[in-house]
């Protein structure tokens, strides 16, 4: 017998808290939904509204759904395995609003549709296997109270509308969890969190798309290579806080002098990257020099602040972005070999009809 135990206390543990994805986005729900007593409140008050009219007996509802959602945050924070935790207590906040559905009059019930609260949270906090399980124990404990319900004085129309507006309040701020939810984790994926602009993930994603549009138009996409001069330096002498301000002031500067269709990426440490599309090789070389101008002209967390840059201009359908990206970073070291603080034009990509920019740096 304690042989058979083991494996099938693994196979439930595995079931109910998967792998360790949906863990963290069971963690991450879970703290979006810790503070939902505007959810509960809802529920509760429209259950003791439904008591006036059908009788007392719900308000021991109510109370034991408040003792269960505050049962299952302390629990859930002490104990382990919080997944199998949080499925309890929805499976008994279920069972409390099938119990009222009961009690007030099942199909004539306002608070039916109530019953749809859990099934919904649930939905956005646990993972898929865990939510068809709960979604088809709410339907038959549904249809249960329904069947089982004795014959009832209907209530009055003003309650189900009550019902139906918190049954309104309840999915919307669920609804708004969840987006606030997929908001941050797809800010998480693809935005630096200390710049604010977009990471290399990105850029491989945005140069194929600008890719596909430079070949139908026959036109080009420019990539400058930015790296700030001497930022070990800076760190040293000033602290890495102070050099995180610089580079978020940089990147305010770049946003601000390039236009809406050029976009700025932060590729790691000091390193940025430009698209620009449309632009051939004269045209890219003229932003970086600007962009270079802007920053040596203009403090940045009061330092003097230098940038090198390396620069090429890619032909629509023709160059990748790993050549273009190594051809700008063969310019970008020539830079900084040359002096700093200057632009440099790549050697054209190996195959590409592109030819090198007349007075650019090389």
């Amino acid at each position: 017998m304690t042989a058979r135990s083991g494996p099938t206390e693994g196979a439930l543990s595995r079931w109910l808290r998967g792998d360790l994805a949906d863990r963290a986005r069971y963690a991450d729900m879970h703290t979006r939904f810790r503070n939902a007593q505007p959810i509960g409140a809802l529920v509760g008050g429209t259950t003791l509204l439904v008591s006036w009219w059908h009788g007392p007996e719900l308000v021991g509802l109510v109370v034991l759904g408040g003792l269960t959602m505050i049962g299952g945050v302390r629990l859930h924070s002490r104990l382990p395995h919080a997944e199998a935790i949080g499925a309890v207590a929805f499976l008994l906040l279920e069972l409390n609003a099938a119990a009222a559905v009961l009690l007030s009059g099942g199909a004539t019930s306002p608070l039916l549709p109530l019953m749809a609260v859990p099934v919904f949270s649930q939905a956005v906090a646990f993972r898929l296997p865990l939510f068809v399980t709960g979604m088809l124990t709410s339907m038959v404990l549904a249809v249960l109270a329904v069947v089982l319900a004795p014959p009832a004085v209907p209530a009055p129309d003003w309650l189900h509308v009550v019902a139906y507006l918190a049954l309104l309040g309840c999915l919307a701020l669920a609804g708004h969890w969840l987006l606030s939810a997929d908001l941050h984790s797809r800010d998480e994926a693809v935005v630096d969190p200390m710049t604010g602009l977009y990471n290399r993930v990105t850029l491989n994603a945005r140069f194929d798309d600008l890719q596909r549009r430079a070949a139908d138009a026959g036109t080009c996409v420019g990539l400058v290579m930015l790296d700030v001069d001497h930022f070990k330096q800076i760190n040293d002498e000033h602290g890495h806080d102070r050099g995180d301000l610089v580079l978020q002031e940089l990147a305010d500067r770049l946003r601000r002098e390039l236009r809406v269709s050029d976009i700025a990426y932060r590729i790691g440490g000091e390193e940025f990257v430009v698209l620009l599309p449309g632009r051939d090789a004269s045209g890219t070389l003229q932003v970086a020099e600007r962009l270079r101008r802007a920053v040596q002209g203009e403090p940045l967390s009061d330092l003097p602040v230098t940038l090198s840059a390396g620069v090429v201009s890619g032909v629509g359908g023709i160059d990748s972005l790993a050549d273009l990206l190594r051809a700008a970073d063969g310019a970008l070291y020539r830079a900084k070999r040359g002096g700093r603080n200057q632009v440099v034009a790549a050697e054209p990509v190996p195959g590409s009809p592109r030819q090198p920019v007349p007075g650019a740096h090389t």
